[in-house]
């Protein structure tokens, strides 16, 4: 949400009501936050003397009237930090882990201080949050990243600077690295430990135009830049006997599923993506 206002939730859930699926999961991120009951209560407090306080209840509720509208969304689960397990109508089990924690700069919701920046460096200030994501995850739905994550696939959307997917493969966790990567769509990239490449499949350097790009690139980047829009979304799949398949134990796909991005940038779409799971009894 823009201001985490009740009107912008009651939106977003009628949007998702009217998505075709047998399973839809939520989570909340830095600015919903009246879905974080204790912060929203200080800021309540804190704001109890101000003019515009009647105000801020009209717009934003008590606290908990976030989290109700979600407890009445009929098919649509509202994910507290946590592990789920879902059984799906094919007798699959999907194991999701779910956080919407972000390291704390300002005052907004799912704050986490542990991890606050410090001063003028950039640097984590603590040792961060504690993801405590199991190995046997198949999906991984969290605000910001978590450094070291194991799952077929991790989606995220607090960094607006970037946008896209990507196929990382295994290793051991590395040690942070200050070089900025950069790469097109479908290029090579070292990857962490395995000695082997990840692999780009969407970003915004795939369809932006850069100083130096020729007429060709430009043109390609344009006419993938429409074939996203025309479909309202990023298709990709990785199921087994694809090119690229996401395997257990093997790789993991990273998505910034971050569609509000800067007004230079071109427009972001969201991703469909296709995964294999197997059913277990």
């Amino acid at each position: 949400m823009a201001d985490s206002q009740v009107s912008e939730y009651k939106t977003a859930i009628y949007l998702l009501s009217q998505i075709d699926a047998p399973l839809k999961l939520v989570i909340a991120g830095n600015h919903d936050f009246t879905l974080d009951t204790p912060t929203y209560q200080r800021m309540l407090h804190k704001a109890r003397r101000r003019r515009n306080f009647s105000e801020l209840l009209r717009t934003h509720g008590q606290p908990r009237d976030a989290r109700r509208l979600f407890e009445h969304a009929t098919g649509i689960h509202y994910l507290d930090e946590g592990t789920y397990r879902f059984r799906l109508a094919n007798s699959t089990a999907l194991a999701v882990h779910a956080s919407p924690y972000t390291p704390a700069y300002g005052t907004s919701g799912f704050q986490d201080p542990a991890a606050r920046p410090g001063p003028g460096s950039g640097k984590e200030g603590g040792r961060g949050h504690e993801f405590a994501v199991p190995e046997d995850a198949d999906v991984v739905i969290t605000h910001g990243l978590p450094r070291v994550v194991y799952g077929r696939r991790a989606g995220f959307g607090h960094i607006h600077e970037g946008w896209g997917a990507e196929v990382v493969p295994w290793g051991e966790p590395p040690e942070l690295e200050k070089e900025e990567r950069r790469g097109g769509s479908g290029s090579q990239r070292g990857g962490s430990g395995s000695g082997s490449g990840s692999t780009v499949i969407a970003d915004l350097g795939s369809v932006s135009p850069l100083k130096g790009d020729s007429p060709e690139v430009v043109a390609e980047k344009e006419r993938r830049l429409r074939e996203y829009a025309a479909g309202k979304c990023v298709r990709t799949s990785h199921c087994a006997g694809d090119a690229l398949p996401v395997e257990k134990g093997e790789n993991t796909l990273f998505v910034n599923a971050a569609v509000a991005g800067q007004p230079v940038q071109p427009a972001r779409t969201t991703s469909l993506i296709q995964l294999s799971i197997t059913a277990t009894s």
